[in-house]
C-alpha cells in the first residue's frame, strides 16, 4: 500500500497495547515463542466484523487505558475483555462492527472482566514482520512497532486495502467472562511425581492470579503443589497453557510469550480448545482447572473449530 497519512494516532498507549497477528509457529526449537493474539478467538471475533481475515494485524490491549484518534473514516471492532469502550465519549458496543470519522476518538477504560481487549481495523494494522508474522514478542523486542509497546505519538497505518463485508457474529456465539476462568487440562508429563494432596488439589480448589502476571505467564496463588520427593529435572521444552511446578509450591502457568524450555515439574497442560482463555487471565482472577482426559481433547477441539470454522472462514484454536 502506498504511505499516505495514517490512520490512527496513539494518544495513549494505555497499561500495554501491542500490534499482534496469529504469530510465528514453528521456531520453538530456536527459542523463538509462537507469540501472536494471547485470546485468539476475541482477536478473530474483530477481524471477522471488520471483513478482514481472521488472523489479520490487530491491537492487543491489555487491562485498559488506551486512546486512539483516528484520522481517517474507517470501520473498527472490539471483542474480549469487558472495558467501558467510548467514541468521543459515547459508549460503543463490544463485538460489533462500528464505522468511525476522522477526528474521531477511542478511549478504553480499564477491565472490568477478562485482560485484553482487540481492537480490529478493517484492513488490518501495519507493522514490521519477523519470520513471518508481525506479532509484537516484547522481550526480544521483534515484530510490532519496533518491538516495544504501543506509545503517545505512534503513528498506524493500514496493512492493506478494506475488502471483506461488515460481518456479525450471533448472540449465542459471544465468549462470556467472568473474574472465574474454569480451564480443561490433563495431565502434564511430570504429574504422577507430584504429592497426592497435590494432585488433587489442581482439581479442586481454585488458584488466584497473582500480580505477577503477563504475556510470558502467570503465577497462581492458592494450596501448594509440590512433588512427592527432592526432584530435579533438565530444562525440557515447555508450551502455552502448561502449568509449571517450582519448588515454592505456587505454580506457574506458562502463556503466549512462554519460554520455549524450563527446568519445573509440568503438572498440567490445558486443552487446546481452551487456550483462548488463557490470554484473559488478570491479575486477581480465580483460576480453576478441571480434569480432561486426553482422549477427550481433540473432539473437543474438532466440535469447537468445526463451530468457530463455520462461522469465521479458516480459523482453528
Amino acid at each position: 500500500m502506498t504511505h499516505n497519512m495514517s490512520v490512527i494516532t496513539v494518544l495513549n498507549g494505555g497499561t500495554q497495547t501491542t500490534v499482534q497477528d496469529a504469530g510465528r509457529p514453528g521456531h520453538r526449537h530456536l527459542g523463538i515463542p509462537r507469540s501472536g493474539a494471547a485470546d485468539r478467538l476475541s482477536f478473530a471475533i474483530a477481524n471477522h466484523l471488520v471483513g478482514n481475515v481472521w488472523d489479520a494485524p490487530a491491537l492487543e490491549c491489555a487491562l485498559g487505558g488506551l486512546h486512539l484518534r483516528f484520522e481517517k473514516d474507517t470501520t473498527i471492532a472490539l471483542s474480549g475483555a469487558q472495558m467501558w469502550a467510548q467514541i468521543n465519549g459515547m459508549n460503543i458496543d463490544l463485538n460489533r462492527a462500528v464505522g468511525v470519522e476522522a477526528g474521531d476518538i477511542l478511549t478504553l477504560s480499564y477491565a472490568r472482566a477478562g485482560c485484553r481487549s482487540y481492537i480490529a481495523v478493517a484492513g488490518g494494522i501495519a507493522a514490521t514482520e519477523f519470520l513471518g508474522s508481525v506479532s509484537t514478542y516484547l522481550p526480544a523486542a521483534l515484530g510490532g512497532i519496533e518491538g516495544r509497546a504501543l506509545k503517545a505519538g505512534d503513528e498506524l497505518d493500514l496493512a492493506g486495502d478494506p475488502s471483506g463485508p461488515i460481518n456479525a457474529i450471533p448472540k449465542g456465539y459471544i465468549p462470556f467472562l467472568s473474574g472465574h476462568a474454569v480451564l480443561r487440562a490433563g495431565a502434564g508429563p511430570e504429574f504422577d511425581l507430584l504429592s497426592a494432596c497435590s494432585r488433587r488439589y489442581l482439581f479442586t480448589t481454585p488458584f488466584i492470579a497473582t500480580s505477577a502476571t503477563d504475556r510470558m505467564g502467570s503465577r497462581l496463588r492458592g494450596d501448594r503443589i509440590v512433588t512427592e520427593a527432592d526432584f530435579a529435572m533438565t530444562s525440557s521444552p515447555l508450551l502455552p497453557g502448561t502449568l509449571q511446578c517450582p519448588p515454592d509450591g505456587q505454580p506457574i502457568l506458562a502463556l503466549a510469550d512462554a519460554h520455549c524450555t524450563g527446568g519445573y515439574a509440568r503438572g498440567l497442560h490445558v486443552i487446546q480448545a481452551d487456550q483462548w482463555l488463557l490470554g484473559q487471565i488478570a491479575p486477581g482472577m480465580q483460576i480453576s482447572f478441571r480434569r480432561c482426559f486426553a482422549a477427550e481433547a481433540p473432539d473437543i477441539l474438532r466440535t469447537r473449530n468445526a463451530m468457530w470454522g463455520a462461522l469465521i472462514p479458516d480459523f482453528s484454536f
